[in-house]
């Protein structure tokens, strides 16, 4: 399996010691067969929050800048958030907490609409900051204002490394240890992911059946279990009728996107393939992945006396079942 590592670099400095910190943890997740990406803050065009309550209400932020889509698209996109940033005044950067702040619609979604991320479960948060001075509360805000972003995105506090008496570009480098503490937060974000079994619904275009089976799946497994979904021939959104049922179930797929199987298969099956296949199509001749281990499931949407309901409940039924198995099956081997 491969896993998407975002980074969030939020030093003023190009060639600073957050930006090495951050290179050297990106580095280490790509040995391990991870995707990477970084966003430097300081170059987005982002403003800051202006408190106008709209995403506690309605769930969306009104401003009209880099954020949307472009940021909380990949936040919800990635298995592991990486946050980076220098101290300024016993918190992170402005640059990096401009985009904090703006999060605040995540956390609108979470805690005033009452909607959870499905991917809650599995998504880790990773802190790396670097500060002048030595006193013993320099990373007590940083820390802080981490925890509190992490769970607004749906993400677990899984590591923090930081390092005090650290000011002159690249002077991290040289501080003892360093690349062992980085190697070795990797090896535990990156093991527990890659451990697990996996699972890949699969529909015909990966807007409806699938997308609802992998949202309960990721439900019920709460992270035990790595689910993805992809179609065979993808359409260009997910249904609006099936974002708003979930929706109305408080299950939020806000930003998730139909994906095709081939580029699924090879994005994140590089070196090992799925645990297991559920075929949602309707051509059950045709096994969508050879050499994997295959159920179909014979859930026809366009039957005209089909609610959207009625499916959901059906699928419901035959995931937590599935689930049920496959955690039983791992756990006993």
């Amino acid at each position: 399996m491969t896993m998407f590592v975002l980074g969030l670099q939020g030093s003023p400095r190009k060639k600073g010691n957050s930006v090495y910190l951050l290179n050297r943890f990106l580095a280490e997740c790509e040995n391990k067969g991870a995707r990477t990406q970084v966003i430097h803050m300081d170059g987005l065009g982002i403003q800051p929050c202006r408190e106008l309550v709209v995403c506690e209400k309605k769930g969306f932020c009104p401003i009209k800048d880099d954020m949307e889509p472009r940021i909380y698209g990949l936040i919800r996109k990635a298995d592991v958030v990486v946050l980076t940033s220098p101290v300024f005044f016993y918190n992170v950067s402005a640059q990096a907490k401009i985009l904090i702040d703006r999060c605040q619609m995540f956390w609108g979604r979470r805690y005033k609409m009452r909607l959870a991320d499905p991917d809650a479960g599995s998504r880790q948060g990773v802190l790396l900051a670097v500060g002048a001075s030595g006193g013993k509360k320099l990373f007590d805000g940083v820390n802080l204002t981490a925890h509190y972003f992490f769970d607004a995105i749906s993400a677990r506090f899984a590591e923090s490394l930081t390092y005090k008496k650290v000011e002159a570009a690249g002077a991290v480098a040289s501080v003892p240890g360093v690349d062992q503490d980085i190697g070795q937060a990797v090896d535990r974000v990156m093991d527990a992911e890659l451990n697990k079994p996996s699972l890949v619904f699969v529909s015909e275009k990966d807007a409806c059946r699938s997308q609802i089976a992998a949202a309960y799946a990721k439900m019920a497994a709460q992270g035990s279990i790595r689910v993805l979904s992809a179609g065979i021939d993808p359409a260009g959104e997910i249904h609006g009728a099936t974002r708003g049922f979930l929706a109305d179930q408080g299950v939020d797929i806000k930003y998730r996107q139909p994906r095709a199987l081939n580029d699924l298969m090879a994005e994140e099956f590089k070196e090992r393939s799925p645990s297991q296949v559920i075929c949602m199509t309707s051509d059950t001749a045709t096994v969508p992945v050879q050499g994997v281990k295959t159920q179909f499931w014979d859930i026809d949407q366009a039957q005209k006396d089909t609610s959207i309901a009625s499916l959901a409940e059906e699928i419901h039924d035959r995931v937590d079942a599935l689930i049920s198995d496959l955690q039983s099956r791992h756990q006993s081997g």
